[in-house]
């Protein structure tokens, strides 16, 4: 699967049939990290300018980015995100 979104340079993806809880995956240069989606724990290496992005990003989008994770795991196509 590819990026369902890219801000700022940061890359968040979301991988059909993915181990739970809910989670992104998320590249920004080096740093690679996941989060989940409901209590937004990392874990992984990255700057806090960058976890901060993410909390921000996924303050506005949680419940697309859930229903994503939904259809991701159930195997139907993903759209990225749009603004």
């Amino acid at each position: 699967m590819g990026s369902i979104f890219i801000i700022q340079g940061i890359l968040i993806y979301i991988y059909a049939f993915d181990h739970n809880p809910p989670h992104i995956h998320v590249k920004c240069g080096g740093d690679e990290f996941t989060m989940t989606i409901k209590d937004r724990v990392v874990e992984g290496k990255a700057k806090a300018k960058i976890i901060q992005t993410i909390n921000n990003f996924m303050d506005e989008h949680e419940a697309e980015v859930m229903e994503i994770w939904e259809k991701a795991q159930r195997g139907e196509k993903i759209e990225k995100i749009r603004r």
